[in-house]
């Protein structure tokens, strides 16, 4: 069965499952008045939907071979680029960032990252706008033609996977585009990268299957593609599909979003099969159906002052869900008054009674 066909079943079962629920984190807000040192306990059920999540934080990056025979595949992907965002926004969620990069002989990090004179093009941003227009700006032959057969697929991989800015708890994807076989750094050492930085490298295949042979010993996820946009924003899609379909660990967490007033723990209480570790689920999962895991959230309030913060469902460490938390500042209370400032006071009152006594009198 070819990995499109697989691809087209998961899609299947992800939409068209009776009664399949969306992502979510419950309850998906909560709020609180704490002392400072005090704490509160609240219990949390996420539920992994089957067949995609709706809510997810992606961060999307585009490499292109810009070597001699990638015309067609180049112009095909500035014709796709707007609708590439706007079907991820529609599909998984509005929190989409891209970046874009290019590569052919040489590899080298885009400028934003390395100093001038390196190679295209767009770092990582949430301004699609921005990440479209770089995408537009890609040309056939820079930084240059190619020269041999192979390209630097794997050097220019492992350069973003190190060095682009991807976002506290996004959903990592780097797409390769290329129809030669690849060569620059090792596997192992792509690997590596891919895996620290918790990226899911998809590749699309413009001519034949020695950059798909190549790219499936990294790890990746690989389309025959062909150069024409639909066929582009199709295998983009299936891609992160493909990316979220099968995941080990789920769990809450405020990714620092509550320091310095807020501290928040997680004890994981019940998962859907698998087993509990600390503060995770963990397990061999998928979206076949949809899963539920439970979990014990605690807030402790570290100093006083207005917090306002999300509290995310993470799936393998990215967001797939998102609470709202609002812990209001105490107010500060009337400071007590000794007992002898109440006899002083008492006696203040007095003198005043007597004075207007002594006025009536007069």
């Amino acid at each position: 069965m070819s990995f499109r066909i697989g691809i087209l079943s998961v899609l299947t079962l992800g939409f068209f499952a009776g009664g399949a629920l969306a992502d979510s984190i419950s309850p998906d807000s909560y709020s609180a008045d704490l002392a400072v040192g005090e704490s509160v306990t609240i219990s949390k059920t996420v539920t992994v939907s089957a067949g995609k999540p709706s809510d997810a934080l992606i961060d999307a990056y585009f490499l292109i071979d810009t070597s001699g025979s990638m015309g067609g595949a180049i112009n095909a992907a500035k014709s796709a680029a707007e609708d590439i965002f706007s079907t991820i926004a529609s599909e998984f969620g509005t929190g989409v960032a891209g970046g874009v990069g290019v590569f052919a002989e040489a590899a080298e990090l885009p400028t934003i990252i390395a100093p001038p004179g390196s190679v295209l093009n767009q770092d990582i941003t949430t301004n699609t706008a921005t990440v479209v227009d770089a995408i537009d700006d890609v040309t056939l032959g820079s930084p240059d033609g190619g020269g041999d057969f192979p390209e630097s697929a794997n050097t220019a991989i492992e350069l973003v996977a190190e060095n682009a800015s991807w976002r506290e708890g996004s959903n990592r994807f780097i797409f390769a585009f290329s129809d030669a076989s690849s060569k620059g750094s090792p596997d192992a050492d792509v690997i590596a990268a891919l895996a620290a930085n918790n990226i899911d490298l998809i590749s699309l295949d413009f001519g034949g299957e020695s950059f798909t042979t190549d790219m499936e010993e990294l790890g990746a996820i690989a389309f025959a593609s062909s150069a024409t946009p639909g066929a582009i924003v199709d295998d983009v899609t299936a891609g992160i599909i493909a990316g979220f379909a099968e995941y080990s660990s789920v769990t809450v967490g405020d990714l620092g979003g509550g320091d310095p007033l807020i501290d928040v723990s997680t004890v994981c209480t019940g998962a859907n099969t698998g087993a509990c570790s600390g503060s995770s689920a963990m397990g061999d999962y998928d979206r076949s159906v949809d899963r539920e895991f439970t979990f014990d959230v605690t807030f402790t309030r570290l100093a006083d002052g207005d917090a306002a913060f999300d509290t995310f469902a993470l799936v393998d460490g990215g967001v797939i869900g998102t609470e709202a938390d609002y812990f209001p500042g105490v107010d500060v209370a009337p400071v007590p008054l000794p007992a002898a400032g109440w006899m002083l006071i008492a006696g203040l009152g007095g003198m005043g009674a007597i004075g207007r006594r002594r006025r009536r009198n007069s």
